[in-house]
């Protein structure tokens, strides 16, 4: 019998709305929400002014920028997760402030470096060989450093508890924008509107939502520490940097990787079809991605205090209250597929079997919970990041095979392949190491 049925009452209810954490989570759903209307109704604008080859082009430039952005943190911004709660509480505001100069003035050589060095590689190469694959990466490039500080400065608000103010710049005023543009473009331009257009306004958009965050992060964050004298622990930040960025790095290369070789293999129609059905089932995890902005510096504090109890209970719960909001997604999903995807365009009537096979690897995602911060948040990275590279090898390899026969039916079975193993590898894990149960199953 499942323990948590039985332990659901009013009282409970109330008192678990009650808590920071929960005023937190549905604070940061909110914006999710809004995030994902947003996010569908560009979707659904390009694709229907555009076509699926256009959405295909605009998808694969973003997704290497996002990936590269995500390395050129090098870590710096899950470092700042997991430390600077520390140094707040131990009052090492210099090492807060070092810390700051140093992320800083590291992350934008590394971040332009690597975008000068794509586009190198890309143009004496001639790689992508569809040209307009590679004309759309060429445009999404400049946004790679803005991106990465974006990443950086985010991760301080939510490492100061300010996780609402850290979502807002990219999540609302960021989509909201460029859809603003999109239908200003559409509304002067019309059909000369081209997917050039979308690119560049969405470069733009990303540039005021650094702005904005900047903003945030100067009046919440830099002036708490604005007079303390800058002190470095360089050795130790770089060690601990580098096992987390392996973890993040993986991680989020292993959401793109289907992507970049579909579109090197198939071109960029494929690319588009599988972009907006993975999309559509990305939707079942923005509540999980909620829960962990929240959770991710309150199970490094809890574990630190020695609150099992206390964690495992706030984990549980969460992960409950989230996925019973999922539930009536993932239900559409499988049942429906075909009239989601056609809300994108008949182009994208095709994609049902990728919609289902995703939509069912998203479930067992949510299932096993916050499993990566379980394991990065309580100092279990190296094993986090062994079970991630083993995983992203696999992942590659099936890719690589099923994709040039198979097209998006290949990546979408790579993909539901490594959602399956990776987490339930990692629930495990999470267990035999700290004696928490990440999941959703909860047994006497």
């Amino acid at each position: 019998m499942f323990t948590f049925f039985r332990s659901i009452t009013i009282v409970n209810i109330r008192e678990w709305l009650q808590s920071r954490h929960a005023r937190d989570l549905l604070l940061v759903f909110s914006i999710q929400v809004f995030s994902l209307i947003a996010s569908l109704l560009i979707s659904l604008t390009i694709t229907n002014l555009l076509g699926a080859a256009a959405y295909g082009i605009f998808s694969y430039g973003f997704s290497w920028v996002n990936l590269l952005a995500v390395f050129s943190c090098m870590g710096y911004e899950q470092l700042a997760l997991k430390e600077l709660p520390a140094y707040r509480v131990e009052n090492k505001l210099g090492l807060i402030r070092g810390y700051f100069r140093y992320a800083t003035k590291r992350i934008l050589i590394i971040s332009i470096s690597l975008s000068g060095v794509l586009f190198l590689f890309s143009y004496l190469l001639e790689h992508p060989e569809d040209n307009l694959l590679r004309k759309g990466l060429w445009l999404a490039l400049p946004a790679l450093p803005i991106i990465a500080m974006i990443n950086l400065r985010f991760a301080w608000l939510r490492s100061f508890q300010f996780n609402t103010l850290s979502q807002f710049p990219d999540k609302v005023l960021r989509p909201l924008l460029l859809l603003l543009m999109l239908w200003v473009g559409y509304f002067l331009y019309g059909a000369s509107m081209n997917v050039w257009f979308v690119i560049t306004m969405s470069v733009a958009s990303i540039v005021v939502a650094l702005f904005t965050g900047n903003s945030f992060v100067k009046r919440k964050v830099i002036s708490v520490v604005s007079g303390a004298e800058p002190a470095y622990d360089k050795v130790a930040w770089n060690k601990t940097a580098l096992s987390l960025l392996m973890v993040n790095g993986i991680y989020f290369y292993l959401t793109q990787v289907q992507i970049l070789i579909l579109g090197s293999f198939r071109g960029a129609s494929e690319t588009g079809v599988f972009a907006i059905a993975a999309r559509l089932s990305d939707l079942e995890g923005y509540m999980l991605f909620a829960l962990n902005v929240v959770l991710a510096p309150l199970i490094s504090k809890l574990y630190a205090e020695g609150k099992i109890m206390e964690l495992q209970s706030v984990i549980t719960r969460s992960l409950w209250f989230g996925f019973l909001f999922s539930a009536p997604l993932i239900f559409c999903f499988l049942i429906y597929p075909g009239f989601f995807l056609g809300l994108f365009g008949a182009e994208f009537g095709d994609g049902s079997f990728v919609l289902i096979l995703l939509t069912l690897s998203q479930i067992v995602n949510f299932a096993t919970g916050s499993v990566g911060y379980m394991l990065t948040m309580t100092g279990h990275h190296k094993i986090a990041m062994q079970i991630l590279v083993v995983c992203a090898f696999i992942t590659t390899c099936l890719s690589f095979l099923l994709i040039p026969v198979y097209g998006k039916e290949g990546a979408a079975i790579s993909a539901a392949i490594n959602n399956v193993v990776l987490n339930v590898a990692m629930a495990i894990v999470v267990f035999r190491k700290t004696g928490i149960n990440s999941t959703l199953l909860r047994f006497r």
